[in-house]
């Protein structure tokens, strides 16, 4: 009897575990390449990732970055990183773009947009926060002035759940 309610016990954790995290699915891993070297995923675990997928040809995308290198330096002292990830077949498009700005984190290269693919990314930019055990916990697709201080507010709460909650789980 007492084996059959563990059973029963450990099935109903595992369903529940299961629907814990449906709503927020694994982010996809990768590892690309950037100026210094390979970047992954992986490497930030502990941290609140906001991941951008943008191309130099996109207006939108280089509107974001002021904003995205404002909340780097806001965010800088607490658990939270930026990655950047191009999709620009050319990689001297970016790197043009890149040396125009104070960037302050990494930017990593996916011409063949294979990540971007993962991600399921349909517009540009799309944009994606990752919590610290890596499920996707908010979708961002296109960047406009008035979204700014919505993420920017999305981004403090989920910093502040996360600092102020000891086991570093939202």
């Amino acid at each position: 009897m007492k084996k059959i309610v563990y059973n029963v016990s450990l099935l109903i954790l595992l369903i529940l575990s299961q629907v814990a995290t449906a709503d927020h699915p694994k982010a996809p891993e990768f590892q690309l390449p950037t100026r210094n070297g390979d970047i992954k995923l992986a490497d930030f675990k502990g941290k609140l990732v906001y991941v951008d997928f943008w191309a130099s040809w996109c207006r939108p995308c280089k509107n974001s970055f002021p904003w995205m290198i404002e909340m780097k330096k806001k965010f800088g002292g607490l658990p939270f990183e930026i990655i950047a990830i191009n999709l620009d077949k050319d990689k001297n498009l970016a790197d043009a773009f890149i040396a125009s700005q104070a960037i302050n984190f990494p930017v990593a290269f996916d011409p063949q947009a294979k990540t971007a693919e993962r991600y399921g990314v349909e517009g540009m930019p799309s944009s994606y926060l990752v919590d610290p055990q890596g499920h996707l916990r908010i979708r961002y697709t296109g960047f406009w002035n008035r979204s700014k201080n919505e993420k920017e507010q999305t981004i403090n709460k989920l910093l502040h759940d996360l600092t102020t909650n000891q086991t570093g789980k939202f």
